[in-house]
């Protein structure tokens, strides 16, 4: 399943401020899944959008300001922007074949 870890749960509502949310897909015991290379697409409700995606991969010619990028090795990060009113952000993170998920971010 696909599992999302914010750097911080709560962001200036300023249309500027920016969190960063580790992407990974890990196995029912929670471990990494090294070798997952999915495209993960992405939606974002609230107060605010989505900035952009990085997947660590040299040679990735995928664009990252598009809502889908593939894993890397497991892992990618997705990046949420506020917007200048004060709310929550949500992102929904969905890849075919894995469990989605959700995370909520606050801004104000």
């Amino acid at each position: 399943h696909i599992e999302l870890v914010a750097d911080r749960s709560t962001i200036k509502a300023d249309g500027r401020d920016l969190s960063f949310i580790t992407v990974k897909v890990v196995d029912k015991s929670g471990n990494l899944c090294p070798d997952a290379q999915h495209l993960v697409r992405y939606s974002v409700k609230g107060e605010g959008r989505y900035r952009a995606g990085a997947n660590g991969d040299p040679t990735s010619l995928e664009l990252f300001h598009k809502p889908q990028m593939k894993l890397f090795n497991g892992m990618m990060t997705a990046i949420v922007e506020s917007s200048e009113q004060p709310g929550t952000i949500t992102l929904t993170a969905s890849a075919k074949g894995l469990k989605p998920a959700t995370i909520t971010i606050r801004t104000e």
